[in-house]
């Protein structure tokens, strides 16, 4: 896949949960960085308008969407006013009752872009803490991936 270091990798020993709660409270780039790095291989999950679920879904049974499928996924309003698309860490949050589709976390920031521009980006949820994502910095994001995105 990628790396966003080229060095020998050293395994992270960081509790995710921590790490998005110092980002949200302190904003550093090395925060933004470990961030990065811990959800680099890692998956989310979005929550979906359950109306919008094929019913070919079965709930807590994977189900791969088709061309055909239309999945709506939800939205989240942030304290700014602008809207985002959310990305949760753990698939028992709440939020996530009514139907969520689980997709890798670059995908979620791949799909961000491709949004009308009034979307301000991504939030990733954690249990506690939530660090939300401009288009800016999603962009930047997977440069550092090595992943090119075009814009539609």
């Amino acid at each position: 896949m990628f790396s966003f270091f080229k060095k020998k990798k050293i395994p992270l020993k960081h509790d995710l949960e921590q790490v998005i709660y110092d980002v949200a409270e302190y904003q550093t780039d090395e925060g933004f960085h470990l961030l990065y790095q811990l959800m680099e291989k890692r998956s989310v999950f979005v929550p979906a308008d359950p109306a919008s679920l094929p019913k070919a879904a079965t709930p807590g049974e994977k189900y791969v969407t088709t061309a055909a499928d239309r999945v709506l996924l939800r939205y989240v309003t942030l304290p700014n006013n602008q809207l985002a698309v959310p990305g949760y860490t753990r698939k028992d949050m709440p939020n996530l009752a009514n139907g969520y589709v689980e997709m890798e976390w670059l995908e979620l920031l791949q799909m961000a872009l491709k949004l009308d521009a009034s979307f301000y980006g991504v939030l990733i949820q954690g249990q506690k803490s939530w660090v939300a994502f401009d288009r800016e910095r999603i962009q930047y994001i997977l440069k550092l991936s090595g992943m090119q995105f075009n814009s539609p």
